[in-house]
């Protein structure tokens, strides 16, 4: 079953469920895009970044601490979480996470969506904005780059 369609049952089992949508998700422990590149960065490996689809990264602290403020509100709907900032390519993203790094000299190989051979389709924009949540009195998340230079920080510890 597809994401949207997990939606939908929820939404047929009780029309008081609330769903969060998120994306490009960063943060301590389990593998991700990120802590891949920050990795690889730090050891002076080059790096592979599509240039060709755009997200918005979500640090994961920050996601967690979004899900309890919205289980306190207990309003039903669709909520995208995400942190706030302007959009990234995956290209800027691995550059971005190694300058906070400390690795801006690293290599970056540029490829396209359709040169990887992905088991998924994905689709070439998925940047969301939080306008419901803020709309019910949530503050906006900190901007991405603020997040992604704790968690590098954090790394390095």
């Amino acid at each position: 079953a597809s994401k949207l369609e997990g939606e939908r049952r929820a939404h047929i089992a009780s029309a008081r469920t609330t769903v969060v949508r998120s994306g490009w998700i960063f943060g301590p422990g389990g593998k991700n895009f990120l802590a891949t590149v920050t990795e690889r960065a730090r050891r002076g490996e080059r790096l592979r970044a599509i240039t060709d689809s755009w997200g918005t990264p979500t640090y994961s602290p920050d996601l967690a601490a979004r899900l309890r403020e919205l289980a306190e509100f207990d309003l039903p709907g669709v909520y995208h979480v995400v942190n706030s900032g302007e959009g990234a390519s995956y290209e800027t993203f691995a550059r971005e996470a190694a300058r906070a790094s400390g690795a801006e000299g690293v290599e970056i190989e540029l490829v396209s969506m359709d040169s990887l051979k992905r088991l998924a389709p994905r689709p070439r924009n998925s940047r969301m904005k939080c306008l419901l949540s803020e709309a019910v009195g949530l503050a906006p998340l900190r901007d991405w780059r603020e997040a992604l230079r704790e968690f590098a920080a954090r790394a390095g510890e």
